[in-house]
């Protein structure tokens, strides 16, 4: 066995690849040519130093690395059927962190499904330790709504991909790197709400509206109840959107948790964030 980098290979290789590691996963990621290219665009996904195992001309487990400001992230990691039990995961993780050290980064970042517990296992192997746990939450689209919050809402501004990522850049909360605003930078037509209540509570919601689903949502509550005026947000982002299916990543268990229950949102799956110093 032997570790290339994956710039060596072609999106076409990767992405067949890729959809090898996932035929029996906990939770099915399928991935396209376009969406794996948007992908390592939007987060900063370094393919000269990232790794592709090989053995006899033939890939058995990748890894991708982003890296930012002297971080790395590990992510896309997966071994194909032909690579199971031979060491490929912790040569992929060896050769990420080596790439790291290269670029003498400080830190590396990753997550884990909840519940994949070979590689919680091999990430706890390689001094990762966990930081919390987050959600990704999916809302089907619905017709009904709370028609009570409408009576609450004062005002409410509609802003430009600009104007969304100034918000983003003032959050409170620590985003996960997939949140981060150096990512949705990268995202191409953000939208945002500005929601202002009639008891004084205001936030906002960015996200990205595509024809069938809304991604890339973030809440911030600046004033108010968190969970009151995080469901009348929703709500409002949700009136102007019936007909989308979406999907907000990586949010933490907490009072806005509970705003996106009430405006719909149910538990899909959860990460676990892990962290190593370098």
């Amino acid at each position: 066995m032997e570790l290339q980098q994956a710039n060596s290979f072609t999106f076409e290789q990767l992405t067949d690849a890729y959809n090898e590691t996932r035929i029996d996963y906990l939770v099915p990621m399928p991935m396209n040519v376009a969406r794996l290219m948007e992908y390592c665009r939007v987060y900063d996904v370094s393919l000269e130093h990232s790794c592709i195992a090989v053995e006899d001309e033939i890939m058995l487990g990748l890894g991708m690395l982003g890296i930012r400001h002297q971080r790395g992230w590990i992510t896309r990691l997966g071994v194909l059927p032909a690579g199971r039990r031979k060491g490929t995961g912790s040569a992929l993780m060896e050769g990420l962190i080596d790439a790291a050290h290269r670029e003498s980064l400080q830190a590396m970042w990753l997550e884990v499904i909840k519940g994949n517990e070979p590689a919680h296992n091999l990430f706890r192997k390689y001094g990762f330790e966990e930081t919390r746990e987050l959600i990704v939450a999916r809302r089907a689209p619905k017709a009904e709504f709370n028609k009570a919050i409408f009576d609450q809402i004062r005002r409410i501004t509609t802003l430009n991909h600009e104007d969304a990522i100034i918000l983003l850049s003032h959050r409170q909360e620590r985003p996960n790197w997939l949140n981060e605003t150096e990512s949705l930078q990268n995202v191409r037509n953000l939208s945002a709400l500005l929601v202002e209540l009639k008891n004084g509570g205001r936030g906002w919601v960015t996200y990205h509206a595509g024809l069938l689903q809304l991604t890339r949502l973030i809440v911030e509550v600046t004033v108010g109840d968190p969970t009151e005026v995080t469901e009348a947000i929703l709500t409002v982002l949700h009136q102007r959107h019936k007909r989308q299916d979406s999907i907000a990543e990586n949010l933490c268990e907490d009072e806005k948790w509970l705003g996106f229950q009430k405006a719909g949102y149910f538990d899909s799956f959860r990460r676990i964030e892990m962290t190593r110093p370098l």
